[in-house]
């Protein structure tokens, strides 16, 4: 360090003007820093709002692929939903299920003998437990879905409810498409 530099700092250090100026100074810069960190922290809970959601696994339908009390981050704006998908709904009366998708528009679905088929050929989910009865309701089979619809089941057959008790599902009633979950698998 040069001799001028040295004198300038200790006259920083002693002078009370320039020591309220750059006390002035740090404090404008902690104060645009934090109001950048603000809007960094909105920017990202838009986005996260806009395009992601959380929702909570409540029971065991979906065991063994999700427990209960897992949290399920999906992501919105899916327009398409592909056998196999699990998905976050909600059903007109404000209940909230994860479920997977078993057929879509077009296809035929069928349950005997404790399997379900979709167009004629045995579906096999690798995660699925339980054997997949017809259950008392509205519901009957064969059953086409329709336009803008999908048919639901948990993989705990056993204990899920899901399209064989509610029926066919609006495509308007799923709020994502699972893409991470929190939790013991």
């Amino acid at each position: 360090m040069e001799i001028e530099s040295i004198k300038k700092k200790v006259l920083e250090d002693v002078d009370p003007e320039l020591k309220r100026k750059k006390a002035r100074e740090m404090r404008k810069q902690r104060i645009i820093v934090s109001i950048q960190f603000l809007g960094l922290i909105a920017v990202i809970i838009l986005l996260f709002y806009m395009f992601m959601g959380i929702s909570t696994v409540d029971g065991d339908s979906m065991y063994p692929t999700l427990r209960d009390k897992n949290v399920v981050v999906y992501k919105r704006m899916n327009s398409e939903f592909r056998q196999g998908d699990i998905v976050a709904l909600k059903q007109p009366d404000g209940t909230e299920y994860v479920k997977r998708v078993i057929a879509v528009a077009g296809d035929t679905v069928n349950i005997q003998g404790g399997e379900v088929y979709v167009n004629g050929e045995k579906v096999e989910i690798k995660d699925a437990i339980g054997a997949t009865e017809r259950k008392d309701g509205e519901v009957t089979y064969p059953l086409t879905v329709g336009d803008k619809e999908v048919f639901v089941l948990g993989d705990n057959r056993e204990v899920s409810k899901d399209s064989r008790e509610f029926g066919l599902l609006k495509t308007d009633d799923i709020k994502g498409k699972i893409i991470w979950f929190l939790g013991r698998p």
